[in-house]
């Protein structure tokens, strides 16, 4: 086992951890900010299917739940995340586009939504630390302590 799996924290240890983290931290935005996994397994090339995120939709409705009534804003970390986070609150998908800096208030939390930090993304320049840091800085000052 090695990255997340290891350390049991969400993208901790990972490649695409660095940056998530490394953003977080520079912000002060490490217990602000909620980050959690769209589904709980290891995925075989680390892409989810539509199944594995339907079989663990019930663990983050439950994570999401906790959520509510913090102040907290969760970020989504690319498409899958954030359409699981709409599934797992019962929400319509139309409603609530995915886009890189897309900002949802929704009844429970503000979502706001990112590019995944991959070393894919970020190697590609699909996504770049200035933008990730702006979509950071978006969420951040939107959460309340």
């Amino acid at each position: 086992m090695h990255g997340a799996n290891r350390t049991g924290v969400p993208f901790k240890g990972d490649a695409s951890g660095n940056l998530l983290f490394k953003t977080l931290e520079a912000l002060e935005l490490v217990d602000k900010v909620s980050i959690t996994n769209a589904v709980k397994c290891l995925p075989i090339k680390n892409l989810p299917t539509g199944k594995e995120v339907g079989n663990c939709n019930h663990y983050l409705k439950a994570e999401l739940i906790d959520q509510q009534g913090k102040g907290r804003v969760v970020l989504a970390l690319g498409g899958v995340s954030h359409r699981a986070v709409i599934r797992a609150l019962g929400l319509k998908q139309a409603d609530f586009p995915f886009g890189h800096g897309a900002v949802h208030q929704l009844d429970a939390f503000t979502l706001v939504d990112t590019y995944h930090c991959s070393r894919y993304n970020t190697q590609t320049g699909r996504l770049t630390e200035a933008m990730f840091l702006d979509v950071l800085r978006t969420a951040g000052n939107m959460a309340y302590p």
